[in-house]
């Protein structure tokens, strides 16, 4: 399975891999089931070619990785906040269970979602 990296920001993957923007490689099999790169995915920032290995780690097969795996998440998606667009703030909003149409205006929005991220 490969991952290409389709935003403007350089995208970490575990402790020393990075993606640089434009750039395609393959993707470790531990990330192949992983909720940061299905968030990646849905917001825009990557996309996925090829099937998941037969190997591939699923959700549960480790406390440490899903620790790891929610740490960056957040981390994520605390970086893609800067420069982000009004229709990928509402989605992490809603992902976070904030509904924007609920907030004052996009500051708003933008506050609370950063509460919620603990930035």
């Amino acid at each position: 399975m490969t991952i290409t990296n389709t935003s403007s920001k350089v995208i970490g993957l575990g402790n020393d891999e990075y993606i640089l923007p434009g750039e395609t490689k393959a993707l470790p099999e531990i990330f192949e089931n992983s909720e940061i790169i299905n968030t990646y995915k849905s917001m825009g920032m990557v996309t996925l070619a090829g099937k998941p290995s037969a190997k591939a780690k699923t959700k549960g097969q480790g406390q440490e990785i899903a620790t790891d795996d929610a740490e960056n998440l957040r981390k994520a998606r605390i970086a893609s906040l800067k420069g982000i667009s009004q229709e990928n703030l509402a989605s992490l909003a809603t992902q976070l269970g904030i509904n924007p149409a609920e907030c004052k205006d996009q500051a708003d929005v933008l506050k609370k979602v950063k509460a919620a991220l603990g930035a």
